[in-house]
């Protein structure tokens, strides 16, 4: 049975036909179910049995048990007027079709009293896009957790650090994955801080943030009411105006999980490196056949993926900021398009994510010998000796190390009591782990 009507059929007519995302559906769902308690508490609006019907007809929507009948695509102008009419009509019929009494609720004279777009879509927009923030934050913990456990168990695997693609000094590959869990530690932070921002609500400024229509009681009832059904921190804006008229808070968001985004594709480019023929210091697991007429090669195709989806988001977050610049006085009419692109990054990081620590570090397998192999054959290692034997007598050691085809330390503890006057012994002490990659030595 359609539950929606004359307007969602105008709005089906001049948009096409798609379908309003789930996350969106059950934060509107939720708003509007604020919204009624608010009404039928202060104003005593419907009578108490076909209340009822109406709060079970909101907590189907909230479940998901109508999705169906929001057939309308978020790329829409209007600012979100198409998708209120829908949910209002829907909880209007919803309600009657099942009362046996002679009250008939009316979409807007009842179910949108007291009501604006601006200030309910608008609200659950803010609800939909904490609860992304909550789920991405969540991710970056994983991700963040699964790279500081490499940091320890990688502690003692000495390499080569590299600037400008070139060799430098020794590092460890546990202060190498210690490197890459920084950017999703600040990630986090970064979350949880524009979760503080992004809480305050505008509902209950109804148009255009005075509040016109909406009686006082009615919009503390129904902050306190949203509260309490989504157990979301949320805070009614002290600036209602503001809060309808401008969206630099979502966009601040967007560009924090753009900055997520942003970081990942740093780090799947260092693996990139590390991964290639060129180096193949850290090597993944074949993950499918690599070419349809190279048998021999191996594609990185969860690098690959991850990059993939992490210039996608940062696309979107780009976007979804112009988006929030386009408003005029008032308004910004450009909101469904603004939640079109938090869902879009929500779909692609959490994947990009996902895939980084649940599918990537496992298929990880650093080769240790070969780490320790290039770090001794590289000039990076020589940089140790500058002390004992000065710039120039490091330079001059160069181009026989290059010959000699060293495979590890020991090796080359030797190779150099040699060629050098040093001994054996200091020999050990200046290329030992700890005083190669620890500062103040």
């Amino acid at each position: 049975m359609k539950h929606y009507g004359s307007e969602t059929e105008k709005a089906l007519s001049i948009l096409g036909t798609g379908q309003t995302p789930r996350v969106l559906i059950r934060a509107y769902g939720e708003v509007n179910l604020a919204c009624l308690r608010a009404q039928q508490e202060q104003a005593s609006l419907y009578p108490p049995d076909f209340f009822l019907l109406l709060e079970e007809a909101a907590l189907e929507v909230i479940e998901g048990r109508h999705d169906d009948q929001f057939p309308l695509p978020l790329t829409q102008g209007g600012a979100g007027t198409s998708l209120h009419m829908n949910i209002c009509e829907v909880l209007a019929s919803l309600a009657n079709s099942r009362s046996d009494g002679d009250f008939r609720a009316q979409p807007l004279e009842h179910i949108g009293l007291f009501q604006s777009t601006n200030d309910t879509f608008s609200t659950a927009v803010i609800l939909m896009s904490f609860r992304i923030l909550e789920d991405v934050e969540e991710q970056t913990v994983r991700l963040q957790e699964e790279l500081v456990s490499r940091e320890t168990l990688y502690q003692e695997w000495i390499m080569t650090g590299r600037t400008e693609l070139q060799d430098a000094l020794p590092m460890t590959l546990g202060q190498l994955f210690g490197s890459w869990a920084g950017p999703v530690e600040r990630d986090r932070w970064r979350l949880n801080k524009v979760r503080e921002r992004l809480r305050q609500i505008p509902l209950g400024g109804t148009a255009i943030g005075t509040g016109f229509s909406a009686p006082r009681s009615y919009v503390f009832a129904a902050e306190k009411a949203l509260r309490k059904i989504t157990g979301l921190p949320l805070c009614r804006s002290q600036n209602l105006c503001d809060q309808v008229a401008h969206w630099d808070s979502l966009a601040e968001s967007a560009r924090a999980l753009g900055l997520c985004a942003e970081n990942l594709v740093k780090w799947t480019g260092d693996l990139l490196l590390y991964s290639s023929s060129f180096l193949s210091e850290i090597c993944q697991e074949e993950q499918q056949y690599g070419s349809t007429i190279m048998p021999a090669k191996a594609n990185p195709v969860l690098i690959e993926l991850i990059r993939g989806l992490s210039l996608e988001v940062c696309s979107a977050a780009e976007l979804l900021c112009r988006y929030a610049s386009e408003g005029q006085l008032q308004l910004n009419a450009y909101l469904p398009f603004m939640a079109e692109q938090m869902i879009r990054i929500s779909e692609k990081l959490g994947k990009a994510l996902t895939t980084a620590s649940e599918s990537l570090l496992p298929a990880l397998k650093p080769d240790r010998a070969l780490l320790e192999e290039h770090l001794v054959n590289s000039p990076a290692l020589l940089n140790a000796l500058r002390e004992p034997l000065g710039y120039q007598g490091v330079k001059d050691l160069l181009p026989e190390l290059r010959k000699a085809g060293l495979k590890d330390r020991q090796e080359l503890i030797f190779w150099l009591a040699e060629q050098t006057d040093l001994g054996l012994s200091d020999l050990e002490q200046r290329f030992h782990l700890h005083h190669l990659t620890s500062g103040g030595n």
